[in-house]
C-alpha cells in the first residue's frame, strides 16, 4: 500500500492534503502562529512535519476550538511522536516594534523552517500570505487551521508552547497576571496596565501599550523607531506621540536621555539646523553625516 493510502486510514486529512500527496510528495509541513494579536510577549509559530503514518492522535483540530487540557494532550502525545518532527520559534517583543508583526510573524516562520532537521517537500502556510523567499513549493490557506490537519496541528503545538513560556514570564512580572490572558489584550490586562505601566514584555508599538507609556518613554520610543541617515524635528516627534506642542519637552527629554541605543542626534530643528544634543552639537553634526554617507 502507498504512504499516502496508509496515512489517509490513519489521521483525517483534507482534500488538500490528500492531493500533495496524490502528486508525489513524499512528506508536507504545516506551519501556523500564535499571539499576534497579543500587547505582551512574543509571537510564537509552529512547524509540523508529517513523515510517516501517524497513530494515537485523535480530535486534531484548531487550537482555538480545543479546551486547555484538550490542547496539552494532544501536544505530549505529538511531541516525542516517533513519525512527527516539529519545530517551534518565537520573535520577542523588542524585535515585533522594529520591524511590525507581519515581518515579525514571517520571521518566525522561517526560523521554525530553519530548525527542522528534514526539510519538507511541500508546505502549507494559514491565512492568505506565502512566505517569499522560502525555496519550497507552498499553499496558503485561509482558516487553514481549520481545515488542514498538519496546520491545525501547528497552531496546537504553537498555543501550547506559547501558554507555558508566558506563565513562566508570569513569575517574573507577577504583577500582569500574564497566566490569566498569556498577553492578550482582556480587561484584566488593561487594568494592570494602567496600574503597573508597560514592562520590557510589552509590545510598545502597539496602541493600548503606547497609550500607557509615561511622556519621556514615548519620546524615546518614537526616535529608536528613526531609520539609519534619517531624521524628526522636534515638533514631529511631539506629534508623533500625540502631544503636538510639547517639542520643547522632547528636546529635554532627549537631553536627559543616557541610553546609548536611543538615537537622538537623529532628532533635529524645523529648520534643518542640528539643534541641541547632549554629547556636542559637532559629535551629532558628525554621527548624522556618518550615517548618511553609509547608506
Amino acid at each position: 500500500m502507498h504512504l499516502c493510502d496508509i496515512i489517509k486510514k490513519q489521521i483525517m486529512l483534507s482534500k488538500q492534503e490528500k492531493q500533495i500527496f496524490k502528486k508525489g510528495f513524499k512528506t508536507i509541513a504545516g506551519i501556523d502562529e500564535v499571539g499576534r494579536g497579543c500587547l505582551a510577549g512574543p509571537v510564537a509559530a509552529a512547524s509540523v512535519v508529517i513523515k510517516k503514518p501517524i497513530n494515537g492522535l485523535k480530535n486534531v483540530r484548531d487550537s482555538k476550538a480545543l479546551t486547555e487540557k484538550q490542547r496539552e494532550e494532544i501536544f505530549e502525545k505529538a511531541k516525542n511522536h516517533p513519525n512527527i518532527e516539529w519545530a517551534v520559534s518565537y520573535v520577542q517583543p523588542k524585535i515585533i516594534d522594529k520591524i511590525n508583526i507581519n515581518k515579525a510573524t514571517i520571521l518566525a516562520w522561517k526560523k521554525c523552517l530553519e530548525k527542522l532537521k528534514q526539510k519538507p517537500d511541500f508546505l502549507f502556510l494559514d491565512g492568505n500570505q506565502e512566505a517569499a523567499g522560502l525555496k519550497i513549493p507552498q499553499q496558503a490557506v485561509i482558516k487553514g487551521d481549520q481545515k488542514i490537519f498538519v496546520l491545525s496541528l501547528a497552531s496546537i503545538m504553537a498555543k501550547v508552547s506559547r501558554d507555558r513560556l508566558m506563565k513562566k514570564m508570569d513569575k517574573k512580572y507577577p504583577q500582569y497576571q500574564l497566566s490569566a490572558h498569556k498577553g492578550y489584550g482582556t480587561k484584566m490586562h488593561f487594568e494592570k496596565l494602567k496600574k503597573h505601566k508597560p514592562a520590557n514584555i510589552h509590545r510598545c508599538s502597539f496602541s493600548p501599550v503606547f497609550a500607557n507609556l509615561s511622556f519621556k518613554e514615548k519620546v524615546y520610543y518614537c526616535v529608536s523607531q528613526i531609520p539609519r541617515g534619517q531624521t524628526m524635528s522636534y515638533k514631529q516627534v511631539a506629534q508623533s506621540i500625540g502631544h503636538p506642542r510639547a517639542f520643547r519637552a522632547v528636546g529635554s527629554a532627549l537631553n536627559r536621555n543616557q541610553d546609548s541605543k536611543i538615537p537622538c542626534h537623529r532628532v533635529i530643528r524645523s529648520s534643518g539646523q542640528i539643534g541641541e544634543y547632549n554629547k556636542g552639537k559637532r559629535n551629532k553634526a558628525r554621527l548624522l553625516a556618518a550615517e548618511k554617507k553609509a547608506l
